[in-house]
């Protein structure tokens, strides 16, 4: 009986599964805010070093203050949250689960929603004032 026991794969709990998956979903979700921040951002920059929109400048200075604060935030969810520490190995991420921080599921779900909330809020901003740019023939 043991021997069958030797040969059967070590299977995880379904609670570290869950935790893993769920682990992934909101570092996914935050490489895709990331990902957006950076492009807006750009786009930004390019509003900024155009002379004709000197007095349309300020909007986009507070736009890009509002991104690098969004990001200074999801920086710190990321490390303190989900990969306690600066550096997120698929190691450590693995090791994570079954300890203390599984009870974190809520808080990060929480957290990360939250940002999700801000992000959409300044996102949906910026590209209206992006879009109005645009229609002036501005950018």
């Amino acid at each position: 009986m043991n021997s069958n026991l030797s040969r059967m794969p070590f299977r995880q709990p379904s609670t570290t599964v869950a935790c893993q998956q769920e682990q992934q979903h909101w570092q996914q979700i935050i490489r895709q805010q990331e990902e957006e921040i950076r492009q807006l951002r750009s786009l930004l920059l390019e509003v900024m070093r155009h002379d004709t929109c000197r007095s349309l400048c300020h909007d986009a200075v507070d736009y890009c203050r509002d991104l690098n604060q969004l990001q200074t935030k999801l920086d710190r969810l990321n490390r303190d949250l989900l990969c306690n520490g600066a550096v997120c190995s698929s190691s450590q991420r693995m090791l994570m689960c079954p300890d203390a921080r599984f009870s974190l599921a809520a808080t990060i779900e929480r957290h990360a929603t939250a940002l999700v909330g801000e992000f959409s809020r300044i996102n949906d901003g910026c590209r209206q004032f992006l879009a109005c740019l645009m229609s002036l023939n501005l950018l």
